[in-house]
């Protein structure tokens, strides 16, 4: 339960704050346009969020009640870091149990390492959204564009995956 709680603050906490620098529409230093890449970010992955609450998983049964609507908001993460990051801890995790002793392959067993791996990718992604609004100050920019639909098409190929479990 702990898990779910501190994804959906986080989820609170990074978008309150965007909301407030958006709001306030002065130039924007480069830790401000940081903070609305990891937003933009965020927003991008809520589209695959709102796919799998709606179609759901074949392995769970959410039906009926409110859980389905906090879907897209717990899973922001493991969205956002898209088909690549799944791809990466797949791959990775096998090689690592020397280190850490067995442990299964599912995301919530590696959420450490996931995190690890979400902050690099994330982090990447904020700092090119940061230099490139910084320079042009718009949204409309083709480097942003290009960015966030190359985004979107990771985190939605990525739908399928069943992060919640086995």
């Amino acid at each position: 339960m702990l898990f779910f709680i501190i994804h959906l603050m986080s989820f609170i906490v990074i978008f309150l704050a965007s909301v407030l620098i958006f709001i306030r529409r002065k130039k924007h230093g480069l830790k401000a346009n940081f903070l609305l890449g990891w937003a933009f970010q965020i927003t991008l992955s809520l589209p695959a969020g709102i796919w799998q609450a709606v179609m759901g998983w074949p392995h769970i049964n959410v039906s009926g009640s409110g859980k389905r609507l906090l879907i897209p908001f717990i899973g922001w993460p493991f969205n956002a870091g898209g088909f690549t990051l799944r791809y990466v801890l797949e791959a990775s995790v096998p090689h690592l149990e020397w280190l850490v002793g067995h442990r299964s392959a599912t995301v919530l067993s590696n959420m450490p390492y996931y995190g690890f791996l979400l902050l690099i990718q994330g982090s990447i992604l904020a700092g090119l959204f940061a230099w490139r609004y910084r320079k042009k100050q718009t949204y409309k920019d083709w480097f942003v564009i290009c960015m966030g639909g190359l985004f979107l098409v990771n985190s939605l190929a990525n739908v399928r995956w069943f992060w919640a479990g086995n």
